[in-house]
């Protein structure tokens, strides 16, 4: 059966081959949402574990090594600087001519330090999508950054107000869409948790008695504050034995990561400490957990790891950065959100947790059905569905004129630019200057050119011009100047030119030429 819906090319800004960012893990989920409405392409930076699984869904998977700009992200003054120069690259070749060569109806790209794909899909006048996953860090150009980001975006999506901050602080309010994430119970598999959990402890060599506290994140750097949750570990374990310690994640700063390893042993707790580098399966790790703590020192943009917690069934810890504040307000939770930073505080409440089952099991209980109502699948589809509508209003711009820096002003037609060939031209095709849209001078030279709109054909300027030679001849002729000409040439010796056949001059060379051939033949 013929494909009738719409294309719509996903650029995803990564594509580890060792682990799966949450990031990725949130787009993964809106590409299978979107299934319905769309014909999804995944484009990722290369190889890796979420293209694997896009392949499974039966989504088609491109690869081009986009370059990412983090000063955006970060809210740096440079930020325009670092894009122009991005877009130099073949990369940047490459990213255009996928984008004509796909003639998408539609391009969603995920996460703020991505911009490339954005800038490329919009000056084509392609509708485009941009999805925040994240935080943009707060600077005094971060105004700026949200700004510039929503002129190259004709929609915005955030999956929680602390990603959308930046972009209604810009003015932006009537592009940006809230869509927080949600999961499928089926994925997480509900019927295999108490296996799960008695497996995985026994692996780990924990008995009924053992309150696992567990941390989890996909890549363990500084910023998500695994020497807090080990600070909390070292006081809690001098006053609960049986307290036991989960670490899950791939340590990104082996430094760092030893460091905190390094304070266990110091303190004597390292027999209490188990880690496990990286599960695809989560539905394997929560289970085996009692409490699950999130220390992130920074804003995180949504916080899937303590919706999923809350979905498991477990109390969640955290500091109150950015999105889990928010996962925490909107479930009932603001007590077990502590300031960022204040370890002390972070420490009492997992204390408390510790010491109390009937407070752990209650809590954990109320979580799940909380997080279902804030963050069901019902719920995501809906607020999915009214966006998808409203970005299916956003005309397609394709064939509105568009220029460089340079005066040429151009229109795009199939995959290819062609230029007006002159002011005339353009304004007999129906368009003002008005309606010419800026485009950066790296699209212009990137994109292969047609032939001008508006320029005379070779073949009817030849004619044209033997016709314009012919009436000045036939106009000198009746004016007499032609009896002048041949008054002044008889003055001269030279003969008179005659009208009739016209006789070919020959060239000294030719004779030349029959000189020699008259000698050879005596």
């Amino acid at each position: 059966m013929h494909n009738t819906k719409p294309r719509m090319l996903v650029f995803s800004h990564l594509c580890s081959p060792d682990y799966v960012t949450g990031a990725e893990k949130l787009l993964l989920f809106m590409i299978r949402e979107l299934l319905s409405s769309y014909d999804c392409t995944l484009v990722v930076p290369g190889e890796g574990m979420i293209a694997g699984a896009a392949r499974e869904m039966g989504v088609k998977v491109s690869v081009v090594p986009v370059p990412l700009v983090v000063s955006l992200y970060l809210g740096q003054p440079d930020f325009e600087a670092e894009i122009q120069k991005a877009m130099e690259g073949n990369e940047w070749k490459m990213l255009t001519e996928l984008l004509m060569r796909s003639q998408p109806d539609a391009v969603l790209v995920s996460t703020a330090v991505h911009p490339l794909p954005a800038v490329a899909a919009k000056s084509l006048g392609i509708p485009t999508v941009w999805a925040i996953m994240e935080t943009m860090r707060e600077t005094e150009y971060t105004t700026a950054a949200a700004a510039w980001m929503g002129r190259h975006a004709d929609r915005i999506i955030g999956i929680s107000a602390s990603t959308l901050r930046p972009f209604l602080n810009a003015g932006l309010a009537d592009q940006c869409t809230a869509l927080p994430p949600s999961w499928q119970t089926a994925d997480l598999a509900p019927e295999s948790w108490t296996v799960n959990r008695a497996s995985v402890r026994r692996q780990l060599g924990l008995d009924h008695h053992h309150v696992l506290i567990g941390y989890i994140a996909s890549a363990i750097y500084e910023s998500k504050g695994l020497h807090h949750f080990m600070e909390a570990a070292i006081q809690i374990a001098r006053q609960h034995q049986h307290a036991q310690f989960l670490i899950v994640g791939n340590p990104v700063d082996e430094g760092y990561f030893g460091s905190c390893l390094d304070a266990a042993k110091n303190n004597g707790i390292m027999d209490q400490i188990r880690l496990i580098r990286f599960e695809e399966r989560i539905e394997r790790i929560y289970p085996a957990m009692d409490i699950v703590v999130i220390p992130s020192l920074t804003a995180e943009g949504f916080g899937m790891t303590a919706l999923e917690g809350m979905v498991f069934g477990k109390p969640v810890v955290s500091y109150a950065s950015g999105g889990l504040e928010e996962i925490h307000r909107a479930t009932g939770n603001e007590a077990l959100a502590v300031p960022t930073g204040d370890a002390a505080a972070l420490a009492e409440r997992i204390n408390q947790l510790t010491a109390n089952a009937g407070l752990r099991s209650s809590i954990g209980e109320r979580s799940s059905g909380a997080a279902a109502s804030a963050f069901g699948i019902e719920g995501y589809r809906e607020r999915l569905h009214q966006f998808l509508a409203a970005l299916q209003a956003v005309n397609p711009a394709q064939h509105i004129p568009m220029k460089g820096s340079g005066p040429a002003i151009y229109i795009r037609e199939g995959t290819v630019l062609r230029p007006f060939a002159s002011e005339e031209a353009f304004r007999q095709e129906g368009y003002s200057f008005e309606q010419v849209r800026q485009v950066p001078d790296a699209l212009v030279r990137a994109l292969p050119h047609g032939e001008p709109i508006g320029a005379v054909p070779a073949g009817r300027k030849r004619r044209r011009k033997v016709r314009r030679l012919r009436k000045l001849r036939k106009n000198r002729a009746a004016s007499g100047r032609s009896h002048t000409r041949n008054a002044l040439r008889a003055k001269r010796g030279k003969p008179k030119k005659t009208a009739g056949r016209r006789v070919r001059r020959t060239s000294s060379r030719q004779r030349s030429r029959a000189k020699g051939k008259a000698r050879a033949g005596r």
